[in-house]
């Protein structure tokens, strides 16, 4: 297994100290020595590029744009759980999509190529809070598995079925990030987040830049941008880039 390179490591704790050193905010937190649990249903509607591995046609361009989105999605499901006890925690992240395109024109006598493209995203780290104002900062480590699949359908002048070919891959990945809330009033926040992965992949990382509202004291609304990334030399996918929006609810219990 692969370590990430020591500058990765410096990189993003040097970020967690500068986030530590920002002005006040107008509140922060402070965590208590009991448990708490946080469950977050959300949605992400996300553009996807990649490349996908075949072998009669080589590399081709699974590309879906926000605008095809709605008639490119065929599933999708996201969460989250998070548990925190004190300055101690652990969290979970859950992400499922599959996308559906078709590369045109292939080459004679084949017209389309038809590319479903499946991924899944499990995400595992514990994480301690190292500065409690005025930015709220956990650093986080863990693990990360990555699992993707591609079904290939060709089509040809001579007939609608073609050749056909299925792959798919699972990997896991280490994990070290850091997220920062900047309270903003007794509802408003702000949220980022940035974490960078290896082992299997040659790489993945993802960000987020978000808000939270709290809506009440045990609900909260999220919302912002997210985005991940991830390279692989032998998988069906070899790299493959997902980002855009994204809206949960959070509930405390």
């Amino acid at each position: 297994m692969k370590t990430l390179q020591k500058s990765t490591f410096a990189k993003i704790f040097g970020l967690a100290s500068a986030f530590a050193c920002l002005p006040a905010a107008a509140q922060t937190s402070v965590p208590t020595d009991t448990w708490s649990y946080e469950i977050t249903p959300y949605f992400w509607a996300t553009a996807a590029r990649a490349d996908v591995n075949t072998r009669l046609f080589g590399t081709q361009k699974f590309d879906v744009p926000f605008s095809d989105l709605a008639s490119a999605l065929d599933f999708g499901a996201m969460g989250s759980f998070e548990a925190r006890k004190g300055r101690w925690g652990g969290v979970m992240d859950v992400q499922y999509v599959k996308l559906g395109a078709t590369n045109s024109p292939v080459f004679a006598p084949f017209t389309d190529l038809n590319i479903t493209y499946e991924q899944q995203i499990w995400t595992l780290a514990g994480f301690y809070r190292l500065a409690e104002g005025p930015v709220l900062v956990d650093v986080l480590g863990g693990a990360r598995y990555l699992y993707v699949k591609t079904d290939l359908d060709v089509t040809s002048i001579f007939t609608p079925v073609g050749p056909s070919r299925r792959d798919s891959k699972g990997w896991w990945d280490g994990v070290v990030g850091v997220r920062a809330q900047y309270p903003l009033d007794a509802k408003w926040s702000l949220l980022g987040y940035v974490d960078v992965g290896s082992g299997g992949s040659n790489m993945s990382w993802q960000a987020i830049a978000g808000a939270n509202y709290r809506y009440s004291k045990d609900t909260t609304v999220k919302f912002g941008y997210r985005y991940f990334s991830f390279d692989r030399d032998d998988a069906p996918v070899g790299k493959a880039s997902l980002g855009g929006p994204y809206v949960g609810l959070g509930f405390k219990f």
